[in-house]
């Protein structure tokens, strides 16, 4: 006999699918920068945390500040100069009818490794992305860059569902497109990860998620 009894077996399954389409439906809220609903559907107000190369924040506040009031705040900038490149276009646009114009985040949520705990209540999970995006340079206007980064999420469940908890985002690097990437990256190197060099090694930056009973058990991201 099997570890898990067939209804045990498909609640796992079930689990496991939401937290990977929680992930994913985070990225596709992200493109449409919808910052603001990103965060309130699918992250925790439980004390989450927020890691990338050269910080980590912690706290709702803290996260919320640089997730959502950053994103909006260059979105609106953004929005400013495409007025002034593309008048036609938008020169009497409103913000809300011209939201994310030129730009585009394109982050595409690859080779997942997801682990459920064993009370099922929290789950931990490493993903690549490759991401594809563009930034709105103030003078030229839009720049496509490759953006290509690991995540690392603690998941626990609430009431309405899985929820992002703690998230770690290593970037690889970043680099305009049609440009070496071994020789111009822009992505920082940080007291929490390093950006790719040719001088170094591949590198893991955080464990990759193993069986685990409990989260008291297992470590945190």
């Amino acid at each position: 006999m099997g570890k898990y009894t067939a209804q045990q077996l498909a609640s796992r399954i079930k689990n496991i699918r939401d937290v990977e389409n929680v992930m994913s439906k985070y990225a596709f809220l992200t493109y449409y920068k919808r910052y603001y609903e990103a965060m309130e559907k699918y992250w925790t107000d439980q004390n989450p945390t927020l890691t990338t190369n050269n910080q980590k924040l912690e706290g709702y506040a803290a996260v919320h500040r640089f997730l959502v009031d950053k994103g909006e705040e260059q979105t609106r900038a953004d929005n400013e100069v495409m007025r002034k490149l593309y008048p036609e276009e938008f020169g009497d646009k409103k913000d809300s009818e011209m939201w994310g114009a030129g730009s585009a985040m394109v982050h595409t949520i690859t080779t997942p490794v997801i682990e459920l705990a064993e009370d099922e209540q929290t789950a931990k999970g490493m993903f690549y992305s490759l991401g594809s995006c563009t930034e709105i340079d103030p003078e030229k206007g839009p720049k496509a860059y490759w953006v290509w980064e690991k995540y690392a999420v603690d998941f626990v469940k609430e009431a309405d569902g899985w929820k992002i908890w703690h998230m770690v985002i290593m970037t690889d690097f970043k680099t305009p497109v049609g440009k070496n990437w071994a020789s111009v990256n822009l992505a920082p190197t940080g007291s929490y990860y390093s950006a790719y060099t040719p001088e170094i090694t591949p590198q893991a930056g955080v464990p990759v998620p193993k069986p685990y009973e409990t989260f008291a058990e297992t470590f945190s991201y």
